[in-house]
């Protein structure tokens, strides 16, 4: 079940993306070939003057040097003949005025009218990157020298200076923020840092990556090209869990329940409050994020749950659940949306343990009203806040009659579910079926069968996450319903991964139907 995906160009801009090499080539080279002929929004006569009169240089002599600059200079007034340029350029050798006309041919900045050149007028109707790198170079001569970067390293910088203002401004980051990967004092410290990322150095922001995709017209999420991603200077997460891809991160009920665990048990430092809960929470993010080696929870998810849910309070008094989230839950079909709301408040109120109360505490009362107004909307009742004395938090009850309501509607949709999958049967059979699978596996064998279909494969894991379950008791069920030919499975096996796909099989479900209890001797 999915309403969507968090994808790349979603993330937080300064998270840092490791690309596999082959790729990072690929986009590189692309990038680099292309990017001094973009034509940048700028009026062009009034760039040039005001550059000509910045540097007392001619225009020509400002784009293409000295010697050609001149030459396209004389030709401005009227063609002449390559002679008549040698004659009008006494201090020049006439073979390097050959060769700059040649190359000025070649990059049809001259064309040739009988024994003539002739200068082509359109190149200053528009101002190019490659025009505001050389402005900027000329403006700190000796600069990109010290920074040890190719004027095409500049040019790469001068394109994507627009978009690192607009990921500071987005960020509320300061242009003079010292912070790592989020300040670069000019130009030519971003070129240095475009050069870096380009030979695989330095890891590429998002801010940069996702501009660069846009130019080049590049997916980044066609294939596995990130190996891994950080927030520095948080510890790197490897996007693949049980050898799944996992990015883009898949929305779901799961990534709710993750977003409120970590509002109300994690801390601003990524500890996990009380230590108990950190082993369910841990085992959910690798599910949904992949793998990381850290006792507390990653920066970088932090800020990608603060970003989509919109939730940047940390403080205990004032958090909610997110509008957003919310939101997502009203766009959903009706299932989803309640089966969302299910396993959410199951969640908050832990009725997955055996115990004799079940309750939520928190320091805000407007949590705990938001959590009753989604009992509301789904008909089962309510629940009382009551204040703690002497202590700034609320507590509120699940009701017992509450609690078997909310039960009761899971049932429901399971049923209704299994129903819908199982039209096949007649309506009767259906009912015989959800009764001999709950007799035989329990409420866990009625729940895989709800999540299985006739037409497509479903894989273990994704049963143990859609259930609930550990991979091994899924597998366990799986195991005896395919002993019994209620269920079918094919086996796709690649280099790196061999996975099976579950199917219910019609015929064994009949014959499962038809064949008599069994009786113990």
């Amino acid at each position: 079940m999915t309403g969507g995906a968090i994808h790349l160009q979603d993330f937080p801009p300064f998270i840092r993306f490791e690309l596999e090499e082959k790729f990072r080539r690929m986009i590189f080279a692309k990038f680099s070939k292309r990017v001094g002929q973009v034509e940048v929004d700028i009026q062009p006569e009034d760039f040039w003057s005001s550059a000509e009169e910045e540097f007392e240089l001619s225009r020509y002599v400002l784009v293409f040097g000295k010697l050609r600059g001149r030459i396209l200079k004389t030709l401005e007034e009227s063609p002449l003949r390559a002679k008549d340029i040698v004659e009008r350029n006494p201090n020049v050798s006439s073979s390097s005025i050959y060769h700059a006309i040649i190359w000025l041919k070649d990059q049809k900045h001259l064309k040739k009218r009988g024994e003539c050149w002739e200068l082509k007028k359109d190149y200053f109707e528009h101002v190019r990157v490659s025009d505001l790198a050389k402005v900027i170079n000329f403006r700190a001569k000796g600069e990109r020298r010290r920074y040890g970067i190719s004027i095409i390293a500049l040019e790469m910088a001068t394109f994507l200076w627009p978009s690192y203002e607009r990921a500071c401004d987005l960020n509320g980051v300061s242009f003079k923020n010292p912070s790592y990967g989020k300040y670069y004092q000019n130009h030519f410290a971003l070129a240095r840092a475009v050069k870096e990322w380009m030979k695989g150095d330095a890891n590429i922001p998002q801010w940069a990556l996702v501009a660069i995709a846009e130019f080049t017209h590049v997916d980044i999420e066609e294939r596995e090209v990130i190996s891994s991603y950080c927030l520095p200077p948080g510890v790197e997460i490897t996007p693949y869990y049980k050898r799944r891809y996992k990015l883009p991160i898949e929305l779901s009920p799961e990534l709710d329940t993750i977003a409120l665990q970590i509002l109300m048990k994690g801390s601003e430092e990524g500890l996990v409050y009380p230590a108990k809960h950190k082993k369910e929470i841990f085992k959910r993010l690798y599910h949904t994020f992949g793998s990381f080696q850290s006792g507390r929870i990653p920066l970088s998810i932090r800020e990608i749950i603060e970003k989509y849910y919109q939730s940047p309070s940390c403080r205990r008094n004032a958090i909610r659940i997110p509008s957003r989230m919310k939101e997502r839950w009203e766009q959903l079909p009706y299932y989803e949306k309640t089966l969302s709301k299910i396993l959410v408040l199951e969640m908050l109120f832990e009725l997955d343990q055996r115990k004799g109360n079940y309750e939520i505490i928190s320091r805000s009362r407007d949590f705990l009203e938001d959590v009753s107004s989604i009992l509301k909307d789904l008909g089962i009742g309510g629940i009382k806040i009551n204040k703690r004395k002497d202590r700034p938090h609320y507590r509120s009850y699940l009701p017992k009659k509450v609690k078997e309501n909310l039960e009761g509607l899971k049932e429901q949709l399971e049923i209704a579910k299994i129903e819908k999958r199982l039209a096949f049967l007649a309506e009767k059979d259906r009912t015989k079926l959800i009764r001999k699978v709950k007799s035989h596996w329990g409420d866990k064998g009625v729940n895989i069968i709800s999540n299985l279909k006739l037409d497509k494969g479903v894989r273990d894991l994704d049963l143990a996450r859609a259930c609930g379950m550990t991979p091994k008791a899924v597998r366990k069920i799986l195991y005896e319903l395919k002993d019994k030919a209620m269920i079918t499975y094919i086996r796709e096996e690649t280099l790196e991964l061999l996975e099976y796909y579950y199917f219910l099989n019609p015929d064994g479900i009949e014959n499962f139907l038809a064949a008599r209890k069994e009786v113990k001797e």
